[in-house]
């Protein structure tokens, strides 16, 4: 077995469509510091300018290579097997389109072992990749997925044999998400202007199509039409701040919706919920799950992709169809109505959060680099 691996973090980029954070730049964050140092030497490069997510790892101290090349920039391929040549690379880990077409045929030329780590299944996945993903199929080394539902997405759409595809589940640091005092949670509740005994229901991550936000606002006017002492929260940033707003406006909710932007300080933010709603259209698995069962809130979610493989409906969520805003309505509701139900799923969630700590995680990265090496 080697005794030093060198693998490098290839990415499009951290950020996606303007937002401060996206849930590879959380991963990476997570990551980095927790591979073992003697054993392994993990970098990581983006292909694109340094954006706000990139400027956020930066400043969590990880070390990122900018190589500020535009999306169809073949000259990449050759700055990716310099630096692999450089740094006597051994396998490059690639996330992001151009990260996996562009660094499988550096990792060919350059005769390195190459992964495909993909995050979620992308319904608007772009007609060039098909092409992309044919050729290269016979050239990847192995496929990564968190989930189930993305290595069938990647079996089926990218065109990787099934055998080669590892399924990997993301993870969160789960002993950094626990309850803080009661002062400092109240402080955080007193800067948002929430008044004492209104409950608060969230949303967390990008504000844009993926993650349905709409549909949360929809719930949101129903349920206050109805007079529950309720704040409803959405934290995040993202393309679609504006079009959210004035969706409030229309409904006259905008003294009972705040928009927090985005927030580097999530536990704190989770310390004041009293339970979190993901009302996704598609997705992998996305961290904010985690992050709620280790944290013992109950969830309200939509049943898609991999959040249908971690969450059990009346087990450790309540489940609902997507873009179905009455039954996130409905679900909401028996959430807010129902306290023991609330406390059964959310005590079900966070024994389970336990099978998705992000060390179990790296160390399944590091097994996986350990056999591709052997």
């Amino acid at each position: 077995m080697k005794s030093n691996i060198k693998v490098i973090h290839i990415a499009d980029k951290f950020g996606v469509k303007n937002s401060s954070v996206h849930g590879v730049s959380r991963l990476f964050s997570w990551w980095m510091p927790r591979f073992d140092r003697d054993r392994y030497d993990v970098r990581l490069i983006g292909l694109r300018k340094p954006d706000e997510a990139t400027k956020n790892l930066r400043d969590q101290g990880i070390n990122i290579t900018s190589l500020s090349k535009g999306k169809f920039d073949f000259s990449v391929i050759k700055n990716i097997v310099q630096i692999v040549r450089k740094e006597k690379t051994d396998i490059l880990h690639l996330h992001g389109y151009g990260a996996t077409n562009f660094g499988r045929i550096a990792s060919r030329i350059a005769k390195v072992k190459n992964i495909v780590h993909e995050h979620f299944v992308d319904p608007n996945m772009p007609k060039y990749q098909i092409p992309f993903d044919w050729f290269l199929s016979p050239y990847t080394n192995l496929g990564m997925a968190n989930c189930t539902a993305v290595k069938e997405f990647m079996v089926k759409k990218r065109f990787l044999p099934k055998q080669k595809v590892r399924v990997i589940f993301n993870g969160v640091p789960i002993h950094e998400f626990k309850p803080l005092e009661d002062g400092i949670v109240m402080a955080e509740r007193k800067r948002w202007g929430i008044p004492e005994g209104y409950k608060i229901v969230a949303t967390i991550g990008r504000l844009d199509e993926q993650k349905g936000n709409k549909y949360f606002l929809d719930a949101a006017e129903k349920l206050l039409k109805k007079g529950h002492k309720v704040k409803f929260l959405i934290v995040g940033d993202g393309p679609l701040l504006n079009e959210l707003q004035e969706q409030c406006n229309r409904y006259n909710i905008e003294k009972d919706v705040i928009f927090t932007g985005y927030h580097e300080n999530i536990p704190l933010m989770l310390n004041m919920l009293y339970m979190l709603v993901i009302p996704s259209l598609w997705e992998g698995t996305t961290l904010t799950v985690f992050e709620a069962m280790s944290m013992k809130l109950p969830i309200v979610s939509t049943y898609v992709d991999g959040l249908g493989e971690v969450l059990r409906h009346e087990d450790n969520a309540i489940l609902v169809n997507p873009m179905d805003s009455k039954g996130l309505a409905i679900a909401i509701e028996r959430i807010l109505n129902d306290e023991q139900k609330a406390e059964q799923i959310a005590a079900k969630a966070y024994k389970d959060s336990y099978d998705f700590d992000i060390q179990r995680t790296v160390d399944q990265l590091q097994n996986v680099y350990d056999e591709l090496m052997n």
